[in-house]
């Protein structure tokens, strides 16, 4: 990644986002990885699909202005979606398969009256995408385990 992502630009950080550190990320959104675990797992003891060796877990922050949603993506991992600050996140499953498909939409927020969580799991190799809903930006963090690695990263053509 060259530190520059054109479809990232038209969409700048809210003022309170300025000392996170964040980045453009590939599939869209800003991020910042800050924990990977200091425990690798070996290749033979994870679950089909991971090219190597892996960290046993692996955390970062991703916004998503208002007018952004991110690309179509999975992990081999199961990833943990935490509401941090702005508004709420529509997270969208789309299963298992070779492209999403019957998706299904998870709001994570605040607002639990309203059917907001302020947790939400993707599982293993699912496809997921989110947007942010409203006029506010999402802050989430998301936790995967076993940890991310972009070797595993996936993004609908």
């Amino acid at each position: 990644m060259d530190g520059c992502d054109y479809a990232t630009m038209n969409f700048p950080l809210p003022d309170w986002a300025g000392g996170l550190g964040l980045e453009p990320h590939p599939e869209g959104g800003w991020f910042r990885e800050t924990w990977r675990s200091g425990t690798t797992l070996a290749a033979a003891a994870l679950p089909p699909g991971f090219q190597g060796p892996r960290s046993a877990g692996t955390s970062i922050l991703f916004l998503l202005a208002p007018g952004q949603q991110s690309a179509w993506h999975r992990v081999p991992g199961a990833e943990l979606w935490l509401h941090h600050r702005g508004g709420p996140v529509a997270l969208e499953l789309g299963g298992t398969g070779d492209a999403p498909r019957d998706t299904i939409v998870r709001v994570v927020g605040t607002d639990v009256e309203r059917g907001e969580s302020p947790q939400a799991v993707v599982p293993e190799w699912c496809w997921q995408r989110a947007q942010p809903l409203g006029d506010d930006a999402g802050l989430v963090g998301c936790v995967v385990v076993p940890g991310f690695d972009f070797a595993d990263f996936r993004m609908l053509d």
